[in-house]
């Protein structure tokens, strides 16, 4: 078999090797072999490098995330404190309440048949009664019958008219609350 050589021989010509100085093959060797590194290990830092700073920037995001649920959090517990607030008042005003009515209900017992109560007024050292009865005896005796209710200290009469319209008495009485 014959070989066929399709290259001319100019082409075919080799590149001539370096000839360097025995003396500085090694340097040259271990300085190419430093380039390499330095050049790897940079490429393994700019890698490092950027992971880092992915990173970082998930990590700020979920910073802002949680800042702002923080601040969520402080807001609910705000609105929670000044509900405890109001429940705490409530239940301090059903207390009261609960003291006025009772107070109501004894005044209310305590008046004659024919003495009527029209208005209530509820102050915090006296209660004033306004009311019609049918005979002036009987406002009499309500007033005197609110005077000895153990929650109070006197009852004064505040002023009584004739009322020539319906009949009767119109009246108002103040009555102190006892300490």
């Amino acid at each position: 078999m014959k070989r066929i050589d399709y290259l001319r021989a100019p082409a075919r010509r080799r590149v001539p090797a370096l000839f360097v100085d025995q003396r500085l093959r090694h340097a040259l060797a271990a300085f190419g072999i430093a380039v390499l590194l330095v050049f790897s290990t940079s490429a393994v830092e700019l890698a490092r490098l950027n992971a880092a700073q992915q990173d970082a920037a998930s990590l700020t995001q979920r910073l802002a995330d949680a800042e702002t649920t923080a601040a969520g959090a402080k807001s609910l517990r705000r609105e929670i404190e000044k509900l405890q607030v109001l429940a705490r008042r409530v239940d301090a005003t059903r207390h009261l309440a609960e003291a006025d009515v009772e107070e109501i209900a004894e005044l209310g017992n305590r008046l004659p048949p024919d003495v009527w109560l029209t208005t209530l007024r509820l102050a915090s050292g006296a209660v004033a009664l306004e009311g019609r009865g049918a005979r002036l005896e009987e406002v009499a005796a309500a007033m005197t019958a609110l005077a000895r209710l153990p929650r109070f200290t006197q009852a004064r009469l505040l002023h009584v008219r004739d009322d020539v319209l319906h009949g009767g008495f119109d009246y108002a009485i103040a009555v102190e609350r006892a300490p």
